[in-house]
């Protein structure tokens, strides 16, 4: 077998067996939902660090919804620029805690997500997944 024919192969079967061990994972988030633990601060200006703390729940058995803990949980702010800002939680469990800086035009929107990532048969790249943030 060719080097190039040989890291082909290696890079395909790389590539299944990330697919393999990431498809339990994916399932175990499917219905996630993340919901802030403290109210963000109402007008903080560009440029301060604010804290945020936030939990993420899945669907559980009998309809109830359980804990979702995993490292790389991240907090994502964007201002009304568009500018972003990004922190990673300090804990690898719930209640999570980041501080983030707020971005150029203030606080206009908090996303949250969990880093991953994703394959293809020739490279790899950070892939974010996203949790909807549920309110009250």
């Amino acid at each position: 077998m060719s080097d190039t024919l040989s890291t082909k192969v290696r890079l395909i079967l790389c590539a299944a067996l990330v697919v393999l061990l990431a498809a339990p994972a994916a399932t175990a988030k499917e219905g996630a939902q993340a919901h802030l633990l403290q109210r963000l601060p109402s007008d903080p200006a560009p440029g301060s660090l604010v804290t945020v703390r936030w939990s993420v729940d899945v669907p559980g058995p009998h309809g109830t919804r359980v804990p979702f803990g995993a490292d790389g949980m991240f907090v994502r702010l964007t201002g009304k620029t568009g500018a972003t800002t990004r922190a990673t939680a300090v804990h690898s469990g719930p209640p999570y805690q980041a501080r983030v800086r707020v971005p150029a035009g203030g606080m206009h929107a908090v996303r949250f997500g969990l880093m991953g990532t994703a394959c293809n048969a020739a490279r790899c790249w950070s892939s974010p997944m996203w949790f909807p943030l549920v309110r009250g």
